[in-house]
């Protein structure tokens, strides 16, 4: 297994730290963490009397209210076809609350909101409910985008293929301002990023 494989099956095990931070460790360290847990598994499991039951997921009512996050790096409107709901984000992270039948109109109509996506439904459940847990697994979570721009060049490598485009968007317009601020000075992330996301960076350096 690579390494974004190992991480996300300690993941999917116990949350030990974030994915940033394991992405950051060495290889055979993760192999270790990963062993470990599943010796922990397998102990609880033969302790276990009863196997435990799965949750119950909970149903999903069409006027049930859902926090949705802001993932671009500014505004975001949106304005229903259909029934000329409206929302406001006004910036990177913020929350709105839209009820579940208007996310099913914004899933039919302006797919983008929640395929490229601009927002995060922070519901596991009414995201499992629109068909989006597969895709959920490939972002980046609200909290730790500022942590990628910590991992080496390798690391990051093996993340941007499979991002989707909103987040390649968020991260391209979050290096911009890295870069302006100064927070961002790894050359060699900088250029992978120039490659992978196809902007240029450079040119903003002083």
């Amino acid at each position: 297994m690579n390494k974004q494989e190992l991480v996300k099956e300690i993941l999917a095990i116990k949350k030990v730290d974030s994915k940033a931070n394991l992405m950051k460790k060495k290889l055979n360290d993760l192999k270790d963490i990963l062993s470990s847990l599943q010796s922990e598994e397998g102990e609880v499991e033969e302790v276990s009397v009863k196997p435990k039951a799965k949750p119950e997921k909970k149903k999903v009512e069409l006027d049930d209210l859902v926090a949705c996050r802001n993932l671009t790096s500014g505004r975001l409107v949106y304005i229903s076809k259909k029934t000329g709901f409206e929302v406001v984000w006004s910036e990177y992270g913020d929350v709105e609350y839209l009820p579940v039948s208007e996310l099913l109109t914004m899933k039919s109509s302006q797919p983008k909101f929640l395929k490229d996506p601009w927002m995060f439904i922070d519901d596991e459940d009414v995201a499992d409910y629109l068909g989006l847990t597969k895709l959920y697994e490939t972002i980046i979570p609200v909290d730790e985008v500022e942590e990628f721009f910590e991992l080496s060049a390798n690391e990051a490598r093996q993340i941007l293929p499979k991002l989707p485009k909103g987040t390649k968007t968020l991260l391209s317009e979050r290096a911009r301002q890295g870069i302006q601020d100064g927070s961002l000075n790894n050359l060699q992330l900088i250029k992978l990023l120039e490659q992978e996301l196809q902007i240029d960076l450079i040119n903003l350096m002083d």
